[in-house]
């Protein structure tokens, strides 16, 4: 096979598939450790721009300039790990442009100490989602993309940072009950029975209409001072590329249009739950038997750009991260879906050891969107932002079900008897006004009492 014949650019031996293990025992990595593809990356700083002996004199200053307050600013994600010994390597760090300095995020006046150099993210999977396949109600995609970019605004007024957005979208939720549609979510099934969500030709080569949507919602981010996760492949949507070589092909395509487009405020989520064991993935599962030789592909393209990306690839709900994968990335994606609170707060206690940001990038606890949930979820929000790296929101039933919904309730108060899609909005809100308390020195005024509609 190509890939196989291509291993070399990489290293001498195809990596082995990265294996699951307990996350408990792993000793701290230095950057010695790295391989050698990444120690690379690291170490020719000057290819990529990146100034070491530098720092903001004023870090106040810094902070306002660089992350959240300058709307016309372009800006640039690394992590410590990237920039080396005199930063904090498993904090995240922006800068306003190639010539600035770095600063960490949520650095400066407005924002609260303890959340320095973390990342809170609202996870909107389907911003850029298009199902080629949907025949039962009529759906706008770049109309959906231009609500994401309307409400933006009003997410970075709650201290979010970012958002987390999918080339092969998310599980959309159909429903007959709740919005008329009977298919499942899998290309396996079909045109008749299953759903095409995907930026990809099944040779790799990446689709106009949805790089164009991409590239809007890119560039609304940045002038907004806001991060993208982009994650590149999905369970239920690898099917759609014909072979092993098409998702290697589309990692790197993914790779190169992003340094064509000078996209630097991008955390490159390489597979959403690359190790859960459902065998939901295709190819002879192998993404996940691969994801470190997908992980060197994306990098690989860096090697002769002007400026690197933060780049990992997120566990699945057993938030199990091996060593092996860990010495690649440039920082620790989980998903806590469905984990209790101790377990969660468990994991990213160990993997501290790997001297990478810690980002939940999904936690959809509050699925039921009641009060005793919100509690829950709002003491993990601000032990992961404060703790560990950060933290991503879900909004299971509105952001992330189709038609998709990305508005907030006019107010933060709900009783769980309530219906469910005005109790859902209500907790959209209520978790943005947790976010903002957390994140915030002065947060926003909280919302009135809620209205049962």
């Amino acid at each position: 096979m190509q890939w196989e014949r291509e291993k070399g650019k990489f290293s001498k031996t195809l990596p082995q598939p990265a294996r699951r293990g307990p996350a408990a025992e792993l000793p701290p990595l230095s950057v010695a450790a790295l391989s050698p593809c990444y120690y690379h990356q690291v170490f020719s700083l000057p290819r990529i721009g990146m100034r070491l002996t530098s720092y903001f004199s004023c870090p106040v200053l810094a902070g306002l300039l660089l992350l959240f307050a300058v709307p016309a600013a372009a800006i640039e994600i690394a992590t410590g790990s990237m920039l080396g010994p005199r930063y904090g390597a498993d904090r995240f760090y922006v800068r306003g442009g190639p010539s600035a300095d770095w600063s960490p995020t949520y650095a400066g006046g407005r924002f609260r100490g303890k959340v320095r150099g973390s990342l809170a993210l609202v996870r909107v999977t389907q911003a850029i989602f298009d199902d080629e396949w949907l025949k039962e109600r009529p759906f706008d995609p770049g109309a959906n993309t231009d609500r994401v970019i309307e409400r933006l605004d009003v997410y970075k007024q709650h201290g979010v940072g970012g958002i987390v957005v999918g080339l092969q979208g998310g599980n959309p939720r159909y429903e007959s009950e709740s919005n008329g549609v009977r298919r499942g979510v899998s290309a396996d099934l079909g045109e008749k029975a299953g759903a095409l969500v995907s930026a990809y030709n099944p040779d790799g080569s990446l689709k106009p209409e949805w790089t164009a949507r991409l590239d809007k919602l890119l560039e609304a981010a940045d002038q907004r001072g806001l991060i993208v996760c982009l994650v590149l492949f999905q369970q239920d949507q690898d099917e759609v590329l014909e072979s092993p070589e098409a998702i290697v092909a589309a990692a790197g395509n993914v790779a190169r249009h992003l340094i064509e487009r000078d996209a630097r405020n991008v955390i490159v989520d390489v597979a959403d739950a690359w190790d859960e064991p459902e065998g939901r993935w295709d190819h002879r599962r192998f993404v996940p038997r691969y994801v470190e030789y997908l992980i060197r592909a994306v990098r690989e393209q860096f090697q002769h750009a002007s400026f690197s990306l933060p780049i990992g690839a997120s566990s699945g709900s057993g938030m199990l991260y091996p060593m092996s994968l860990a010495r690649l990335c440039d920082l620790v994606l989980l998903q806590g879906d469905g984990r209790t609170p101790s377990e969660k707060l468990a994991r990213s206690k160990q993997f501290k050891q790997y001297g990478r940001p810690v980002l939940m990038v999904s936690d959809s606890n509050g699925a039921g969107a009641t009060n005793a949930e919100l509690a829950r979820e709002a003491s993990i929000a601000q032990a992961y932002l404060e703790g560990a790296a950060g933290w991503s929101f879900v909004p299971a039933l509105t952001a992330n079900r189709f038609p998709f919904d990305y508005e907030l309730a006019d107010s933060a108060v709900f009783e769980d008897s309530w219906p469910t899609d005005t109790r859902h909005r209500a907790y959209f809100r209520a978790m943005l006004e947790g976010i903002a308390r957390i994140v915030l020195r002065r947060p926003p005024s909280t919302s009135g009492k809620g209205k049962k509609r």
